[in-house]
């Protein structure tokens, strides 16, 4: 007697389309990751990361799973801030690579915040990239700066091999990730940079080109060129 068997094709692995690894982030659904403005993670996480109010740097570790990425990098002071993400750290980047990536030294001083830090305060970190179909993929990490921490001391910062990162030109600079493509152009139907896609969303003093030239100073080639940084 003949035995038939017929092999199941495989089925595809699922994989993220970005992880934000530290500060540890609110919560991971990748369903939800379209959702504005924390990929479904409403509530304030009450297990805060510490990070040093005297550092005035914030180390910030993503692994990607797509192989081009626009991200962009924004924060909202307060212990409930919702949807106002008013403050952008970074210029918007486009990456290249699979895994992971770190920034480990975003400046924090009060010229590129608008305003100073204290003892104590609550904030919460936006990573932002541009999603499959349009639109925006969105996590968020709950922080607080705290006098008592005098190193920052993330689970891991570096690149992996063949993660390389630029910072866009012009307006790509400070077009939110969202309304951006992983080249940096503009979404069909996209205008003013925003951070929820629906409405124009404020930046600080700071943000965009004066910033570009701070932070990607101090960072130099060995973001650019892909090099692991502890």
């Amino acid at each position: 007697m003949r035995t038939a068997f017929i092999l199941s094709p495989l089925l595809p692995i699922a994989a993220a389309h970005f992880t934000l690894d530290w500060p540890a982030a609110r919560g991971f659904d990748e369903d939800k990751m379209p959702t504005f403005p924390c990929g479904g993670f409403n509530t304030p996480s009450s297990n805060r990361t510490s990070i040093a109010l005297d550092a005035n740097v914030l180390p910030v570790d993503i692994t990607f799973h797509h192989s081009q990425t626009a991200v962009s990098y924004l924060l909202a002071l307060g212990s409930n801030p919702g949807d106002n993400f008013n403050i952008t750290l970074e210029p918007t980047l486009g990456a290249h690579g699979l895994g992971e990536f770190c920034l480990p030294s975003i400046p924090l001083d009060s010229k590129t915040l608008g305003v100073s830090l204290h003892d104590g305060q609550n904030a919460t970190l936006q990573v932002v990239t541009d999603g499959d179909n349009g639109g925006g993929l969105f996590a968020c990490a709950d922080i607080v700066f705290s006098s008592s921490v005098t190193t920052n001391t993330p689970t891991s910062c570096k690149n992996n091999t063949g993660v390389e990162a630029t910072p866009f030109s012009g307006s790509a600079a400070t077009r939110i990730a969202n309304e951006s493509d992983a080249n940096g152009a503009a979404q069909s139907g996209s205008g003013t940079a925003t951070s929820s896609g629906t409405s124009p969303t404020s930046t600080s003093q700071g943000a965009g080109v004066p910033l570009q030239t701070a932070s990607w100073g101090i960072l130099g080639a060995a973001v650019l060129g892909g090099v692991a940084m502890l």
